[in-house]
């Protein structure tokens, strides 16, 4: 039996397919955040939403089949119908939620650092500088994402805008060599 290698030649490298989806997804981030969290929310909705009828009716089934009441069947399905339906209906407010709730946890999470930055003061180090700037920047970052909306979810955005450009220009300049 004999085992032979082939090395692909570099020029006939395949396109970076995960770095297209992902300036996609940067672009859906980047420039509709709200659109793309509440439409996440109304997929998640349509699925609870599913899984109730399909609890509700093996309910049925097992009722009219085997003559079996099973009434933990029927209120899943009951409440899994109840929480899908809320979830399709208030997919904005979870949305409006999601970026308030990280707006504070961003704040609180600075004002902590500003507040342990105490035992540094008088030290005058560049770790005090370094800190104190991180921890303006959380709070800065917190109140601007409860006024605009979902700014994490921009910033996010232009990240994975900027990281796929990046690596789709790697990708023609190698093919060009």
């Amino acid at each position: 039996m004999r085992v032979t290698i082939v090395k692909p030649n570099n020029k006939e490298s395949n396109f970076p397919v995960g770095s297209l989806l992902l300036f996609i997804l940067g672009l859906l981030l980047a420039f509709n955040s709200e659109g793309v969290i509440s439409g996440l929310f109304i997929f998640l909705g349509v699925l609870i939403l599913i899984y109730g009828i399909y609890k509700f009716f093996r309910y049925y089934q097992m009722r009219n089949q085997l003559h079996v009441e099973d009434s933990g069947l029927m209120m899943s399905g009951i409440m899994s119908i109840t929480i899908g339906l809320l979830t399709i209906i208030l997919a904005s407010f979870l949305t409006n939620a999601i970026s308030i709730i990280t707006g504070i946890w961003l704040i609180f999470s600075g004002i902590s650092k500003l507040g342990t930055l105490n035992i540094y003061k008088d030290t005058h180090s560049k770790y005090f500088i370094v800190q104190f700037i991180v921890a303006i920047l959380f709070v800065l970052l917190g109140l601007y994402s409860i006024f605009a909306d979902n700014a994490i979810l921009m910033i996010l955005g232009i990240i994975l805008l900027v990281y796929s450009l990046g690596d789709m220009i790697n990708y023609f300049l190698h093919l060009k060599k």
